[in-house]
């Protein structure tokens, strides 16, 4: 019980050290939000539960505040896990239900395979504690900037790491929890996916009605929502809809009015809408198989059900799933780019060969080939290897720390990657013409270009730019004017868009340091957007624009070979392995509600193969939750739809 008030208090003292720190945050209506939540927690453990999962695609500010390393989400983490631990110390003496395998199972099965799984979880928290330790020292075995570090720095070991320590944190308070109520636990959880899984479509809807339209599916925008880790490319809300898409159907299945069931009919209308957008041919396979077997195990587990007193429901389901099939196809059939997508995909499965076989090289010493290289180390490593793919540039601090400036780097050799990376931030847009007082510096005389766009991540609409050279010597203040087709406002939802200034390199082999900017009213009237770095990076961002491959290795079971070596991958491979076994047995035993944890694993499996997970820290620990929820032995649930 001390440990646990330990914990909690840390907990929170942390969490509260970190609002402090905030940008935003630290103002009184967020430090009350965040106290709200904070007992919400401690009174009602099993609602911070629902919160955590909840909100947790829309808990990251990182665009607005700059945070990358450690975010928002990990605020919130803290403030759940203090509040529910909290509550364990309150509840220490409730009485905890003692939980019975069924009947149907054989005795001498679940022993073996609760020791098997428990070794497989020693392996990969072994593996991630070594690599961690081996990437740090990769990294310098200096002390790692956890707020605004760069993604080749000591920072990045941190930012990839977290997820695992706040699965360490969690297991505990989620046995706990689970032990004591098992159903209303599984309810929480199925209620924070379904709430994330609706926020995201949301936001995905609402992006593409500002951005680009909502039926326009002839350009290449691949919808991003507010996955923003995405701002190096990666495939983060692929991922999450692999991973969450299973429960969309599991709340039409386990519908029992009316309403319910058109609700959950609505959500997968949509759903299909976001995942054709996203335009990503993997994770619209996963989405049709893991639909396809949903489906095929729901059979099996409803056959003992009354048929008779639901057959409104089954000729509902039968009608909706044609229409769902009809607007797949229309939406690929009209949309030119995601057919051009689908007939590329032999020409991409070459180029991502080459580019896992560039990453094997990395093994060059056996103590690599079986421990890794070191979490978080595969950008910095493969872009600094002959064959591998070049950094478009880079934002580094200073070496003097007194200098309140961020150097600007454009790439070494390669002429097709100038101006791919930018400094960034997000900046109120105004119609009326702009200048820009650009306060930069450089050792040599250096090509930049200025731009002020309608930007939500990766795409960039319409512009204002300005172009110019920066001459060696002290830091002096360059006032260009921004020229291009205007930013007059839109009607409808298009009035909406939110703007980016950015500022990239255009020349290869140079470098800038970057003291602030100030965009004014070219009539005079006043600075309409003014940004510097006296408090640190706070605000700032960074982008990169249509090349991503150095930040990423394109498949799971790669990235974890070259980073956490042989022993961590096969560690990861046998743990989803046993739970995959397992889990697929107590569905048929009668805890039906781990139907749509099994889909949802299978399919990220599968998505794994061409989509990397370890450096998106959210999506980690979304999917550590279901392993770990999934590892759990909580006896017969005798659910309602069994």
């Amino acid at each position: 019980m001390a440990a646990q008030g330990l914990l909690a208090l840390s907990s929170w003292g942390l969490a509260a050290w970190l609002v402090s720190q905030h940008p935003f945050l630290c103002s009184p209506i967020w430090m009350a939000v965040a106290i709200g939540l904070a007992l919400m927690s401690a009174v009602r453990p099993w609602w911070g539960l629902t919160v955590l999962l909840g909100l947790l695609p829309v808990a990251s500010l990182s665009i607005w505040s700059g945070w990358r390393v450690t975010d928002e989400f990990d605020v919130l983490v803290l403030l759940v896990l203090g509040g529910g631990y909290l509550h364990e110390v309150g509840g220490a003496r409730q009485r905890v239900t003692r939980l019975h395998p069924p009947a149907s199972v054989a005795l001498d099965v679940l022993p073996r395979v609760r020791w098997l799984l428990w070794m497989a979880w020693a392996g990969v928290w072994v593996t991630w504690a070594a690599s961690a330790y081996r990437g740090w020292l990769d990294a310098g075995g200096s002390n790692p900037d956890l707020l605004f570090g760069g993604y080749e720095g000591a920072g990045n070991v941190w930012r990839v790491a977290k997820s695992m320590v706040g699965l360490l944190l969690l297991a505990p308070w989620l046995h706990a929890l689970y032990r004591r109520d098992t159903q209303r636990t599984m309810d929480s959880v199925q209620s924070g996916i379904l709430w994330s899984l609706g926020l995201v479509c949301a936001l995905a809807v609402w992006e593409r009605a500002v951005y680009i339209g909502l039926w326009d599916l002839r350009s290449d925008y691949r919808t991003t929502a507010w996955f923003w880790e995405m701002h190096v490319g990666g495939g983060a809300i692929d991922v999450f809809l692999a991973l969450t898409a299973p429960f969309a159907w599991w709340s039409l299945w386990r519908a029992r009015t009316l309403a319910q069931w058109a609700v959950a009919a609505m959500l997968l209308v949509v759903l299909v809408y976001v995942v054709i957008t996203t335009y990503s041919r993997g994770l619209a396979g996963v989405f049709a198989g893991g639909s396809v077997l949903f489906w095929v195990l729901a059979g099996r587990l409803s056959a003992a059900q009354d048929r008779a007193s639901l057959s409104w429901r089954m000729v509902a389901q039968r009608w909706l799933l044609v229409a769902l099939v009809v607007e797949a196809l229309v939406m690929v059939g009209v949309g030119r780019f995601a057919s051009d997508r689908l007939s590329q995909t032999s020409v991409d499965v070459e180029s991502r060969w080459a580019h896992w076989q560039s990453m094997h090289r990395l093994l060059s010493r056996p103590v690599d080939w079986w421990w890794g290289i070191g979490q978080g180390r595969l950008p910095a490593r493969h872009s600094a290897l002959a064959s591998g793919p070049a950094m478009p540039g880079a934002v580094l601090w200073p070496a003097q720390p007194e200098v309140q400036a961020v150097r600007l780097q454009g790439p070494q050799s390669d002429p097709e990657l100038v101006g791919r990376l930018a400094l960034a931030r997000r900046v109120p847009l105004q119609p009326v013409p702009n200048l820009v007082h650009l306060i930069v510096s450089a050792p040599l005389p250096t090509s930049v270009r200025f731009q002020l766009c309608e930007r939500h991540l990766l795409y960039e609409l319409r512009c204002l730019s300005a172009e110019g050279v920066v001459q060696p010597g002290a830091a002096l203040a360059y006032v260009w004017p921004l020229r291009g087709e205007g930013l007059t406002p839109l009607p409808g939802a298009a009035g909406h868009r939110e703007g980016m200034a950015m500022l990239s390199v255009t020349q290869t082999n140079r470098a800038v340091d970057v003291f602030g900017w100030e965009i004014q009213s070219a009539s005079n009237q006043g600075f309409l957007h003014h940004a510097d770095f006296s408090k640190g990076f706070s605000g700032w961002f960074w982008v990169s624009t249509g090349y991503f491959r150095p930040w990423h290795a394109d498949n799971l079971w790669m990235e974890l070979w070259v980073e956490r070596g042989l022993l961590g991958s096969l560690a990861h491979l046998i743990l989803l392995s046993l739970i995959l076994y397992w889990v697929y047995r107590r569905c048929f035993t009668g805890e039906t509600w781990l139907l749509p944890i099994l889909v949802g694993l299978v399919s990220c499996g599968i998505l794994s193969c061409v989509i990397s997970v370890t450096e998106l820290p959210r999506l980690s620990f979304l999917s550590g939750v279901l392993l770990l929820i999934s590892s759990f032995w909580g006896g017969v649930l005798h659910d309602r739809t069994a």
